[in-house]
């Protein structure tokens, strides 16, 4: 017996534990299609968990795609969009993101609504220099659903931050006229 379980846990650790959002099922939105060198930036997006809780994968798939979907930020942004349960289920997607598609410290924003923004604050929060070593340019959370959250302001901010990081990154020093124009 002792036999077969060292054989199962070194099965298991060769062939390496998946995460849960290695599967399409656990996200409403996962755009890897999109190139990376195409868009600026990418959205973490998490949504209220109470329609998961009562089953309305559609509706959250809805909800999402009204949000943050790719026609709200005009092809200027990927978006990534996981089911999530508890700050644990946070953790997980926002550490399989980084694994997978932002190995070079990509730019991208987290935003977050009702409870899921709750639960993506509070990771936010404990996690705050590691996200941001990790490119992490702005985070927006709304502890209330609310169908206008991502509004057209918020997309503006996503995009400059994201562009003056981009050229600090280029050219090793601020954009003229400071970080984000003087448009307002």
């Amino acid at each position: 017996m002792k036999k077969l379980i060292a054989i199962l846990l070194f099965a298991a650790a060769v062939s390496g534990c998946k995460s849960p959002y290695d599967y399409m099922e656990n996200w409403l939105i996962r755009e890897d299609a999109v190139r990376p060198f195409s868009v600026p930036v990418d959205i973490i997006y998490v949504q209220d968990r109470l329609y998961f809780e009562s089953g309305m994968l559609p509706l959250m798939q809805s909800i999402a795609m009204d949000a943050v979907g790719r026609g709200k930020f005009d092809g200027s942004a990927r978006v990534f969009s996981p089911l999530v349960a508890c700050e644990e289920d946070v953790e997980k997607a926002i550490e399989w993101y980084v694994k997978h598609h932002n190995k070079s410290g990509r730019s991208f924003a987290l935003i977050g609504e009702g409870e899921g923004g709750a639960l993506l604050k509070a990771y936010a929060e404990d996690n705050a220099d590691w996200l941001e070593k990790k490119g992490l340019v702005a985070s927006f959370y709304s502890e209330l659903p609310d169908k206008g959250f991502v509004s057209e302001e918020m997309i503006r901010k996503i995009k400059q931050s994201a562009t003056a990081v981009r050229y600090r990154r280029q050219w090793g020093r601020e954009m003229p006229g400071g970080e984000c124009s003087k448009d307002e």
